[in-house]
């Protein structure tokens, strides 16, 4: 499976994924992440369908992404993804995003995915559960190696409640990851009271939401930076943490 070892894309960017800045929205990253990720593992042979068979599904636990320039609504991306390795219980995969326009690269992410029992939700060795070799490419470019824990958010203050909707729901039952990086990105927003973007952004996926659920948004500002988390309104459980740089449009 050598010619699988990457995959690379190529995604116009649609009108309706633009901000009145005629850029890409922030948190459609994230869409076109988990797309090239999962489509990828489908080819490889690792993807949802194949690992739904032995009751097992994938999950996002951790991404972090840096956004060095954001694309016109008339460009095209060009993402190159490629697997590189376990830690403990994680999967790590690369990404690369390039404008075709500008003819260069414009950002990139490293991300960390759970395989779990599809019943208990409990987490399983990944290179144990699968029937393939998830330690390729280790000699390639990690972009961010430490995808730690990050610290809670002291005293976060603005609380802002979504409850989950039925459009919002994926495949595997759960809240999408795409949008708590829309929740974050409107957070910041109402704070700081202007349109922003991100410029680096790390996600921690730490409890899964379900359709019907309230989650409280919630986080603390530093200039540029933020610390943005989410709660369960129900059972008070930290759903997911977010930090980073933003910057207005």
């Amino acid at each position: 499976m050598d010619d699988l070892k990457e995959m690379v894309l190529e995604m116009p960017i649609r009108v309706n994924e633009c901000g009145p800045d005629r850029k890409l929205r922030g948190y459609i990253w994230f869409d076109y992440l988990q797309h090239i990720a999962a489509l990828h593992a489908e080819r490889m042979g690792f993807g949802m369908t194949a690992i739904l068979k032995h009751n097992l599904i994938w999950v996002l636990a951790r991404l972090r992404l840096r956004i060095d320039e954001y694309p016109d609504y008339d460009d095209t991306l060009r993402i190159t993804t490629y697997p590189n390795g376990t830690e403990k219980l994680l999967a790590k995969r690369q990404f690369i995003m390039n404008s075709v326009k500008l003819g260069r690269r414009i950002g990139c992410a490293s991300s960390a995915w759970l395989v779990l029992d599809a019943a208990t939700l409990r987490p399983k060795p990944p290179c144990g559960s699968l029937d393939f070799d998830l330690n390729i490419n280790g000699d390639r470019e990690d972009f961010f190696p430490s995808l730690a824990k990050l610290p809670a958010v002291e005293a976060p203050e603005c609380p802002v409640t979504h409850n989950v909707s039925a459009s919002h729901i994926d495949m595997n039952d759960h809240l999408n990851n795409t949008y708590y990086g829309e929740y974050t990105l409107d957070w910041i927003a109402r704070r700081t009271g202007s349109l922003v973007r991100f410029r680096e952004i790390q996600i921690n996926y730490n409890h899964a939401m379900k359709f019907g659920g309230d989650l409280v948004v919630s986080g603390r500002l530093d200039g540029s930076a933020f610390a943005v988390e989410g709660t369960d309104a129900a059972t008070g459980r930290n759903s997911f943490q977010a930090a980073g740089v933003f910057e207005k449009i």
